[in-house]
């Protein structure tokens, strides 16, 4: 395992300072010890800067442990423009902003690309209006615009297996993923187009801070946009039913699947919504569809804005529609049964029964 270098330590634990209060029967060296002793444990133990990364952004580290693992990183590797974008947000959330700038600068001297992360980062909101923030920010956005060029959008294909009777003209499964991921189709999903579909994935509308990481963004219209264009490139590989295109998301994808139905029914024929969430749009009020099939699944230990999303998409496609809905007893993930029950649903977005 590779060594990181001992001035990463010795910064972690300058930086690290104690912020719990004393128990009575603690010293002063003990809780600055329990203080210390996660960064500590993380330096001694991380493979590299990226581990170091995720190390800093578990839920129970401390802002103060996040920012010195963050520093460690951004010490540790010299190319990695996240390290320091995370150090300078976090200076500019405790009001240091002399050294967010100057973390934030060398994010950008690192080609900093992820101008939607930046932008959407409300710990910077009070340096919005300041030429050093906008020059940062246009820097960003200019790379970004390189850098996501044949990314967003992309398509993933995954046919039905051999022995699965088809069409001459494909039904088409769009898959649309939850935030932060990706369109990419694993050989696990085999399930869902063994349904009886072409499953098509697609790369959300916005990068976020990775190759490989996604959202998708307001107005729905960008997001109809690329999924159309998705079909346009599937249609040009082979033949594909557009009477039969139907759409199946997962949280912030499943809230954009529902919307897609709703205002563009003459597209999509159907909807399976698993566990819809988001927080960037809210679900439509009115829907143009009619006489669609729509399944809508959902955990019951999800939170309140999840329940509610669920509810809002049942609601909005009870008249005129045929709904279908099922909850299960674990939280904002698939159900156990997924790889059974979710190819009989397709099969019943496509009245073969299930």
């Amino acid at each position: 395992m590779p060594k990181l270098s001992a001035l990463a330590v010795f910064l972690a634990i300058a930086v690290c300072a104690p912020t719990a209060q004393a128990e009575e029967q603690d010293s002063a060296s003990t809780i600055a010890f329990k203080s210390i002793s996660p960064v500590l444990n993380a330096l001694i133990n991380a493979d590299d800067a990226q581990d170091l990364m995720e190390r800093a952004e578990e839920d129970d580290a401390t802002l103060l442990q996040s920012l010195a693992l963050y520093l460690a990183a951004t010490r540790e590797d010299p190319t990695l423009a996240q390290a320091p974008y995370h150090a300078a947000a976090l200076f500019a959330r405790r009001g240091d902003d002399a050294l967010a700038e100057r973390y934030l600068r060398q994010a950008d001297e690192r080609g900093m690309w992820f101008a939607p992360a930046l932008a959407d980062n409300d710990d910077f909101e009070h340096l919005r209006g300041t030429p050093f923030f906008k020059q940062v920010l246009a820097n960003t956005q200019a790379r970004y615009a390189k850098v996501s060029v044949g990314k967003v959008g992309a398509i993933s294909v995954l046919a039905p297996s051999k022995g699965v009777a088809m069409p001459a003209c494909a039904p088409v499964l769009v898959w649309l993923h939850g935030y932060g991921i990706n369109g990419h189709l694993e050989s696990s999903e085999q399930p869902l187009a063994d349904a009886g579909v072409v499953l098509l994935g697609i790369n959300g509308t916005e990068m976020r801070e990775s190759f490989d990481s996604f959202s998708w963004t307001g107005p729905y219209e960008g997001t109809h946009k690329v999924v159309q264009a998705g079909l346009e490139q599937l249609a040009a590989r082979q033949c594909i039913d557009r009477k039969q295109v139907y759409l199946m998301g997962f949280s912030q994808g499943s809230q954009h699947a529902g919307a897609l139905l709703a205002q563009h029914p003459d597209d999509y024929a159907g909807a399976l919504l698993v566990s819809p969430g988001g927080w960037r749009q809210p679900v439509p009020t009115q829907s143009s569809a009619h006489g669609k099939r729509v399944f809508v699944i959902n955990g019951e230990q999800e939170g309140p804005a999840n329940q509610k999303m669920s509810a809002d998409f049942r609601a909005l496609f009870s008249d005129g529609n045929e709904l279908r809905s099922r909850t299960h007893e674990g939280g904002h993930f698939y159900p156990d049964d997924w790889k059974t029950s979710f190819p009989q649903a397709i099969r019943w977005l496509m009245g073969k029964g299930g």
